[in-house]
């Protein structure tokens, strides 16, 4: 069962002034997010149905609680990216051919995958999302030390969720599902094979359109901060590749201290920009939150 109790936030963000490059200016680390966030919207309606599919087969109340408000949470990250979706749009993205394509793929993987399999590629897709709400809020990474404001308290209030719920599909994979090590740790194989396949094209042609391919040394440093020694992901790799051991639970890596920094401070005001500056050390930025 889930670690800490789950609390559906209703959030807004004016997403409308934020610039084309928001994380720090770089194109590579600015539309490696972009291209995870323009495919949220449908990623997050997949998770629902997959976990709906179980949901009445749940006898414990704790965990038909955490359901109800994990599908809750992930309804309102869809909300939120798509009204980021829409500035995106504004670049010059095809966001409604991106999310058209993605609709495709996710119906053909209902079709032909059992429900059970959807549920555990939803516990591994979940699992990648928590891990990277841990990793966005750990000083090492320093991720969005240098984002845009606005952008960075959207994040960070996604990732804070993700890790308030990661739990969630899993413990239902394992209860109503009948779990079963084979099957889970195929799916997290599976889910990042479709990750890169579905992601990768769209993230290329994203610097494609900002003309960042043109610039050989800048996009070969941005990946080198994502996938380099010590990068982003590559710093994550502990505790992502650690669903393969077979007695592994979300819940073993904890509470990391930020985040539960973060959800101090949200409880307190309410406002996630304000959280968000809070971790980071703003005070300026508090103040004016």
């Amino acid at each position: 069962m889930n670690a800490v109790p789950i609390r559906p936030r209703k959030v807004a963000f004016d997403v409308s002034a934020v610039p084309r490059h928001w994380n720090g200016g770089d194109p590579v680390l600015t539309r490696f997010f972009d291209a995870l966030s323009v495919h949220f919207p449908e990623g997050e309606r997949f998770f629902i149905q997959s976990v709906r599919h179980f949901q009445d087969q749940v006898t414990d109340p704790r965990l038909r609680e955490d359901i109800r408000h994990f599908i809750r949470q992930e309804g309102q990250h869809g909300i939120v990216h798509d009204r980021f979706n829409d500035v995106m749009a504004g670049q010059g993205i095809n966001v409604e051919r991106v999310t058209a394509n993605l609709r495709r793929f996710i119906r053909t993987s209902q079709k032909y995958l059992p429900k059970k399999y959807q549920l555990a590629m939803t516990a591994a897709f979940e699992h990648f999302t928590a891990t990277l709400g841990e990793a966005m809020l750990k000083e090492e990474t320093d991720m969005f030390r240098e984002a845009d404001p606005v952008m960075r308290a959207l994040f960070l209030w996604h990732g804070v969720e993700e890790v308030e719920h990661k739990a969630v599909a899993y413990d239902l994979y394992q209860t109503a599902a009948g779990g079963g090590y084979l099957t889970r740790a195929s799916a997290l194989v599976v889910a990042m094979l479709m990750v890169h396949a579905v992601v990768a094209p769209v993230f290329i042609n994203m610097l494609r359109l900002d003309g960042a391919l043109r610039k050989p040394g800048v996009v070969l440093r941005g990946l080198n901060r994502l996938y380099g020694r010590g990068g982003i992901l590559t710093g994550m790799l502990p505790e992502f590749l650690a669903w393969f051991r077979p007695g592994f639970h979300p819940w073993q890596t904890g509470m990391p201290e930020k985040v539960a920094a973060w959800l101090e401070e949200y409880g307190e005001h309410g406002d996630p920009m304000r959280a968000s500056a809070a971790v980071y050390g703003d005070a300026a930025a508090r103040e004016a939150a």
